[in-house]
């Protein structure tokens, strides 16, 4: 398999994506710091890496798909932090398309089982849904969640282990490189 992959850090510039309400944390600060971790870690093992966004700004839906389709890169994917309007849920979880093959199937539990190994608070699963970013790449895609930013808990960890994510997020796309 071709060696290139896009990772996308959802969100940015006029939009913030989900905001922490007591202390404005911002989702789309979180999903830069970690796709650019992301990239480095994956130049470091030979694997050409296409971001969609590399500081804050905001490309839009069609914008970040039709690049990593003009580009033709092997995997997309996606970064970003879940949120509800309570403090309670937590986890991480990754999403594929509804309609979904059984190699992108792989590639989204490649990523999530090396999150887990990291540790999390409740492994939500492999999920399934209408995303433009998974229904408009024409390559294997993910969509993950990385704990949520409306719970202290998750942000907690996720301050923690944002090194060990990266990792994890890389080995899965590196296991699903082969």
């Amino acid at each position: 398999m071709n060696k290139y992959v896009c990772i996308d850090a959802g969100h940015g510039g006029k939009d913030c994506g989900a905001i922490n309400p007591t202390n404005l944390r911002m989702e789309k600060k979180d999903t830069l710091n970690i796709s650019l971790k992301i990239k480095s870690i994956l130049e470091g093992h030979g694997v050409k890496v296409l971001l969609t966004r590399n500081s804050d700004t905001y490309p839009s839906l069609i914008d970040r798909t039709n690049l990593a389709n003009k580009e033709k890169v092997s995997l997309f994917v996606s970064m970003h932090r879940n949120s509800f309007s309570s403090n309670v849920p937590n986890g991480a979880e990754v999403w594929t398309y509804t309609k979904t093959d059984a190699t992108t199937e792989a590639f989204a539990n490649n990523v999530l089982k090396e999150i887990i190994l990291v540790g999390v608070q409740l492994n939500r699963g492999v999920k399934k849904g209408d995303y433009h970013v998974l229904r408009e790449t024409d390559m294997d895609a993910i969509l993950v969640e990385l704990g949520f930013i409306s719970n202290d808990k998750d942000n907690i960890l996720y301050d923690k282990n944002i090194d060990k994510y990266a990792l994890a997020v890389s080995k899965g796309i590196l296991k699903s490189l082969g």
